[in-house]
């Protein structure tokens, strides 16, 4: 009776303990180990938080130092997991015991426990220390000793640290060690996964090969240790190079995407052979590239990712690479590419002025049961709306309602299960002649509705710059009206209006905007 007592204080201790700490906000696991594998099959949607935590202050380099909101955003958009590059080499000492300056430690921890309060997979790694790969690089086996030491220090501090965290954290050893040699990647690996093994023996480890880490350094990367369960290879990948890093020529020739293809073929047979998931974390093409060659190979890559099962993280600096914009909090549209292109989209988009009145886009029709594929339309920017339906099995679509602007289209279908996949965009600049449809897309500040998905209703919201006669419409996936929401004349400012989808069966409906010369359209979700 008395140990019986015992154990029942113990276990009232136990679960008081896991009370207080969900009431401070930390995170508690309370799922079954994760595993290498579970954790890639959730890493299908990545980004990088990158030129953010690694130069000397965080935030130094154009992007704003993360805040938390941030965190919300990446998991709305629909990304999974969140990869933090981090430099610890001006944040710690540079004598025995080598300390990390307890201020940066906890700024990391907050950043990381903001991602792991949303349930989102987090990342850390060593990224920038120069210091140490040249030391690698260099003859002089004292200043080897002494930086290995360092190196050391700070990976026991940081698996410390971080030792009772949730297993979606996950620790990568050092990013791109150029211009270490291949043997001292190898053996610094080795060092470092036991360093971190003492603290933490099933936190899941990411390791690389050397040099900047390519898929063919990975594939001849020793293992740190073969019978550890709980290791995950990663690779990057920029390439073509000269396209990826440099914006020269062009992406998405036959040989583009067979280049692409073979790389993954690379590391999934690797991956096979020594049961090691793989992840790409880090991939992108600069800003400066052909537009319609850069949606191609974003699209290419998070395509072949899926298809393979490797784990995609983008790499987004707020610089060259630039997807999220951490000061107004705001996507461009490879989001969209990152989120939405699967191996079921339409793929092989190519859009040519046809005559000087019409646009043929076409593309490979790659749907398997959606009942219709939505055509989307920018004019003048990727701001894209509903602009036409056709069937599922269609393949070309031509466009007569033109103008003197840059057009930029995609494809959406709707699966059974209401999943949206979508094309890369495509788009076509300088046609001569026609007719505008609508004035610049700046002419409203605000169109859109919340929440999406809905069930019953969303509340639609629009922003007039001028009073004018306002119609708001509702169309089923046909091009059916199927119901009005408004339609008169509306003074400048903010507006709203429900709409309530109670008698309507499920299935995507669209809002059509009309104001003077000014259209708009916005997709709706219904699911009962």
């Amino acid at each position: 009776m008395i140990r019986e007592n015992k154990l029942w204080r113990l276990a009232m201790k136990i679960h008081l303990q896991i009370t207080m700490l969900l009431l401070l906000g930390l995170e508690v696991s309370t799922k079954a180990q994760f595993t290498p594998q579970e954790a890639v099959k959730e890493m299908e949607r990545g980004i990088n938080i990158g030129n953010t935590m690694e130069p000397p202050t965080e935030g130094a380099w154009t992007n704003p130092p993360v805040k938390e909101r941030a965190f919300d955003d990446y998991r709305n958009a629909g990304f999974t997991a969140i990869r933090i590059p981090i430099t610890w080499d001006g944040h710690t000492a540079e004598t025995s015991p080598y300390k990390i300056d307890s201020t940066w430690l906890a700024r990391v921890d907050t950043v990381v426990s903001w991602g792991l309060r949303r349930g989102l997979i987090i990342m850390i790694n060593a990224h920038h220390e120069t210091w140490l790969k040249d030391a690698l690089a260099d003859s002089g086996v004292a200043r080897q000793d002494s930086d290995l030491a360092r190196f050391d220090s700070i990976w026991s501090q940081i698996a410390t640290h971080f030792q009772n965290k949730s297993d979606s954290l996950i620790f990568e050893i050092i990013n791109e060690p150029y211009p270490a040699p291949e043997a001292a990647v190898n053996a610094l690996n080795v060092q470092i996964l036991k360093i971190i093994r003492r603290t933490n023996p099933t936190r899941i480890v990411s390791f690389s090969g050397y040099m900047w880490s390519n898929s063919d350094q990975l594939v001849t990367a020793q293992i740190p240790d073969s019978s550890d369960k709980y290791l995950i290879g990663y690779y990057h990948s920029y390439d073509p190079a000269s396209f990826g890093l440099d914006g020269i020529g062009t992406y998405g020739s036959p040989s583009d995407l067979a280049a692409t293809k073979a790389k993954f073929d690379e590391v999934t047979t690797w991956s096979k052979k020594n049961n090691i998931p793989v992840i790409l974390d880090e991939f992108g093409y600069m800003d400066t590239c052909v537009y319609n060659s850069r949606m191609c190979a974003y699209g290419t890559v998070v395509d072949q990712a899926l298809e393979h099962g490797v784990g995609a993280y983008a790499w987004d600096d707020g610089g060259d690479f630039p997807i999220y914009n951490r000061t107004n909090y705001s996507f461009n549209e490879i989001k969209d590419i990152l989120i939405y292109v699967s191996p079921e989209s339409p793929n092989g988009m190519k859009v040519i002025q046809n005559t000087s009145t019409t646009i043929t886009l076409s593309w490979h029709n790659r749907n398997l049961e959606a009942d219709s594929i939505i055509i989307e339309r920018g004019v003048w920017k990727p701001d894209y709306e509903y602009y036409a339906t056709v069937g599922p099995a269609d393949s070309v679509f031509v466009d007569s309602a033109i103008g003197a602007a840059s057009f930029y289209y995609r494809l959406s279908i709707i699966k059974k299960d209401f999943t949206e996949l979508q094309s890369y965009p495509i788009m076509i600049t300088g046609v001569p002649t026609g007719v505008v449809e609508r004035d610049a897309p700046s002419a409203f500040e605000l169109f859109n509705n919340y929440p999406n998905p809905f069930n019953p209703s969303t509340e639609i919201s629009y922003q007039l710059p001028v009073k004018s006669i306002v119609s708001l419409k509702i169309y089923d996936a046909l091009g059916r009206e199927v119901q009005t929401l408004t339609n008169r004349a509306e003074t400048a400012g903010l507006h709203s209006v429900v709409f309530n989808g109670q008698n309507l069966p499920s299935g995507v409906y669209f809002c059509r905007l009309v104001s003077g010369k000014f259209t708009a359209s916005k997709k709706l979700i219904l699911i009962k």
